[in-house]
């Protein structure tokens, strides 16, 4: 089976975890090629070839590599995500889904948008939907009939309890959680261990246990 091109756009941390969920999935069967790296501003070039992959240069390169070559985003900023995927999809660009293999995925109705990563230990159950470029990060838990929307990003050992909505471009922290059945307003963050016990509003960024919105002066 030819191995399918891959690019990982984002070269900081997190791209390098990526790169160790394609090496995972290779590890098992390989089938993914990863052909490099691509970053505006801040890249970790040193790290990143140390790997042996190399760094490509601006995100801009993309445009010039062959159409077989698809791609996943690895950056933490939801919007950052937003804009590059549509520049990307304009270009007739296809983003592909990762996981990795001691992830656990329901087999019952599990729907992956496209470029969404699941990391290592991530768990999720049933009846569950992430849309585009959704991150579930290390030990990450998504529980029956939750709706994860587009550029969604899940720091580790978050916790997203059954029926849970959390609209575009919601940020949860790491070890924040959602308790069932509650609704994220899109682009809305959620600090780091706080607990969602009620609906939260779009675009607020929200603390505590239970989660409140901070108060802007």
């Amino acid at each position: 089976m030819t191995a399918t091109p891959l690019v990982v756009i984002g070269a900081g941390g997190f791209g390098r975890e990526v790169h160790d969920v394609i090496e995972a999935i290779n590890d098992t069967a390989p089938r993914l090629e990863c052909v490099g790296f691509l970053a505006d501003g801040r890249a970790d070039v040193e790290l990143v070839e140390d790997r042996g992959v190399p760094f490509l240069g601006p995100v801009a390169g993309l445009a010039d590599m062959p159409a077989d070559v698809r791609y996943v985003i690895a950056i933490g900023n939801g919007a950052a995500r937003r804009r590059i995927d549509g520049w990307a999809t304009e270009l007739g660009r296809e983003a592909i889904p990762l996981v990795h293999p001691s992830a656990v995925l329901g087999r019952h109705r599990v729907v992956l948008g496209p470029g969404s990563i699941v990391c290592a230990s991530a768990v999720v159950t049933t009846n569950v939907r992430l849309g585009r470029h959704v991150h579930l990060n290390l030990g990450v838990t998504v529980g029956h009939d939750a709706v994860l929307g587009d550029y969604v990003t899940a720091n580790p050992n978050v916790s997203v309890s059954g029926n849970a909505v959390l609209e575009d471009e919601v940020t949860m922290g790491t070890g924040a959680t959602v308790i069932e059945g509650r609704r994220i307003g899109a682009r809305t963050t959620v600090g780091a261990g706080a607990a969602v016990v009620r609906d939260l509003p779009a675009d607020v960024v929200a603390v505590g246990v239970p989660a409140r919105p901070l108060v802007r002066p």
